[in-house]
């Protein structure tokens, strides 16, 4: 068990239906598999996180294969190693821990975290072998040393703590948006439309590789370019009217722009 309470920080022991610690703390196994570790004051909104409505926007766009590439390259870093253990920050609706069991590695050797309760929830159904707690990832309530791998995918963390959580010797998968992703959307939302700052160092981690994912892909019909434009900023950033427009068409060809790293940690 990697998970440990979020109020009094000792180790969470599993059971059928609530996990609990030695302080008795308890958090409830919901129906579809998920558990909740975010305390009240860790909470700066009612439901934080993406809406439900964004993550089945997400979900439906992933599905359709329009990030394939990313998600092979992802699958090609992330090998599974026997007695590995994997925690994706920011999982989100579950899409790339799936992928990542397509690939080889054993539901019990995925977890994911992510702010969002409907995210969560999502993941869990769609891979009820796998560990997803609703939690910040700015506090993550894991052991330290808990997993050999941490994946991170456009999800804000905080860097001291997936250097507590993380083995020595361990590694992150990190994900970011490159100078040009989505460059000419961008353009046509904003009269000032900027690149993509290159991603920052993380303190305690070393890179060892750094790639560039670049690949056109085209959306057909006005539901995947409403599943796309739902899913990220551009749902209520940018010009209402260029985005209207973009509403109303039958396709929308795009580039999409990627820089993967991976990360080693300095830990001994």
């Amino acid at each position: 068990m990697i998970w440990q309470c979020p109020h009094c920080h000792l180790p969470l022991s599993p059971g059928r239906h609530s996990w609990r610690c030695e302080n008795l703390h308890s958090f409830d196994v919901a129906r579809e598999g998920y558990v909740n570790l975010l305390p009240v004051q860790q909470k700066r909104s009612r439901e934080p996180g993406d809406a439900p409505a964004m993550l089945q926007a997400r979900r439906r766009f992933l599905e359709a294969g329009h990030y394939r590439p990313l998600t092979e390259a992802i699958n090609a870093f992330l090998p599974y190693v026997a007695g590995r253990q994997l925690l994706d920050v920011g999982s989100g609706e579950g899409y790339y821990t799936r992928q990542l069991h397509i690939a080889g590695w054993p539901q019990d050797a995925l977890a994911g975290v992510d702010i969002a309760k409907a995210g969560a929830r999502l993941a869990a159904k769609g891979l009820s072998g796998a560990q997803y707690v609703v939690a910040s990832s700015r506090e993550l309530p894991l052991a330290g040393d808990s997993v050999d791998h941490l994946l991170r995918i456009f999800a804000p963390a905080a860097a001291g703590e997936l250097h507590r959580v993380v083995n020595p010797g361990g590694s992150l998968l990190d994900v970011a948006p490159g100078p040009e992703h989505l460059w000419p959307l961008k353009q046509a939302l904003y009269p000032r439309a900027r690149t993509h700052a290159p991603p920052k160092p993380l303190s305690g981690f070393t890179p060892i590789m750094e790639m560039r994912c670049c690949f056109p892909f085209t959306l057909r019909g006005r539901d995947a370019i409403g599943d796309f434009l739902a899913m990220t900023p551009f749902a209520w950033k940018g010009s209402a009217e260029v985005r209207r427009e973009l509403e109303l068409r039958e396709s929308l060809q795009l580039e999409a722009d990627f820089v993967v790293r991976k990360l080693v940690t300095q830990k001994k």
